[in-house]
């Protein structure tokens, strides 16, 4: 039997990769994350990290210049769609959070 922990640990596992697809199909850039060694990326993060486009070794410096790039092409008065450019946004305050807290 499946117990409540398991659900949500398959269901965030599931939520991980629909973001990584979405990433690698909407936003260029190289694939990152599993292969890097060194510094590991949380699997809740991977997601965010492939869709702001940085490696694992990113700085909070790095961050915010690399979402400011991204915004730029993204968001909706230089012609990008909305919902594209919340999720960039979400994942670039995730990111921030993270590394605010743990490095």
């Amino acid at each position: 039997m499946e117990t409540k922990h398991d659900s949500f640990t398959t269901f965030f596992e599931d939520y991980v990769q629909m973001w990584s697809v979405f990433a690698h199909l909407f936003l260029p850039g190289p694939a990152l994350l599993h292969e890097q060694v060194g510094v590991t990326i949380p699997l809740h993060l991977q997601a965010e990290y492939c869709l702001l486009q940085l490696s694992a070794e990113a700085n909070l410096a790095e961050v915010r210049r690399q979402y400011r790039e991204l915004a730029k092409l993204y968001h909706p008065d230089a012609g990008g769609d909305h919902i594209d450019f919340l999720a960039l946004q979400q994942a670039y305050e995730q990111v921030v959070e993270y590394l605010h807290t743990h490095r």
